[in-house]
């Protein structure tokens, strides 16, 4: 069964008075040697949605690093990854997984966890265009002292090659307060020429203009001023590229994947972990 029947039965599976019972072919794996071992996490990682769409999350990370590394030995690779916290799914077939414990991670959980088939595009973005992105993922996220209800999904996990400062006492579209890409600051607000151009690895569902971001991005996914550029490896598919970038990465729980602390949020209220 292919991936899209899969997420359409998913879908149907998931709608109120549906069960998951009435339905055993979702439950099959999805994909070959489901059992295998990817790599280690380092930390328990936890999947309901205010700590995928509000707070750092290391698979988040795990899927902009593998994105913005995919295209590496290109003429042209990514300066950074952006992957949306909607793509992490707590919805398993048949399982839901509020947390992924510390530990080994396997093949057949990570493409639950990544469940949707998007393309890895890279392309070239306007500094505007860039901070714009930035300002949109930030534009929903709740100020201290209220709670984290609904998140948005098109809240942005960045690459190791970026940091970023956000504050929630600020008005939506002026909360970007740093941004740090490859070590050199941004320049906010951003300037406005369009020659200052940043290569950016995203899915096809973010440029397309899924999450609010088809103003932003406009035509930049099919002009080709903007080299825009399917990745190569694994079949450009997110998913693939997130798996075997793990199986590389962190390979052993003496080098498993952990959580860093790329987005700075400030006033900005934030999930409880909670303890096991």
């Amino acid at each position: 069964m292919n991936r899209p029947l899969l997420t359409a039965l998913l879908a149907a599976m998931l709608a109120p008075g549906f069960g998951c019972l009435a339905y055993n072919d979702p439950c099959q794996p999805l994909v070959p040697e489901p059992d295998s071992v990817l790599g280690y996490l380092g930390e328990d990682v936890y999947l309901e949605k205010p700590y995928a769409r509000h707070d750092n999350n290391a698979l988040g990370q795990l899927a902009a690093d593998s994105f913005q590394h995919a295209e590496d030995d290109s003429s042209a690779p990514a300066q950074l990854g952006v992957v949306n916290g909607g793509s992490i799914r707590d919805e398993g077939l048949c399982i839901t997984r509020t947390m992924l414990p510390k530990g080994p991670l396997t093949n057949g959980v990570l493409h639950e966890v990544f469940l949707f088939e998007n393309q890895v595009i890279t392309v070239n973005l306007t500094e505007k265009q860039l901070v714009d992105m930035f300002e949109h993922s930030a534009a929903d996220l709740i100020p201290a002292g209220q709670s984290i209800i609904s998140p948005s999904g098109g809240f942005l996990h960045i690459s190791e090659s970026t940091t970023l400062r956000v504050d929630c006492g600020y008005p939506s579209g002026q909360r970007v307060r740093e941004l740090v890409i490859g070590g050199v600051p941004v320049p906010l607000p951003p300037r406005t020429d369009a020659s200052r151009q940043y290569r950016v690895a995203l899915t096809s569902f973010l440029l397309q203009g899924g999450d609010g971001y088809g103003t932003i991005f406009g035509d930049a996914g099919t002009d080709p001023a903007r080299n825009p550029a399917q990745s190569r490896k694994l079949g450009g598919v997110d998913s693939n590229i997130v798996a075997g970038y793990m199986r590389t990465s962190f390979p052993s729980d003496a080098r498993p994947l952990k959580e860093a602390p790329r987005i700075i949020f400030e006033n900005c209220a934030q999930p409880a972990r909670p303890s096991r």
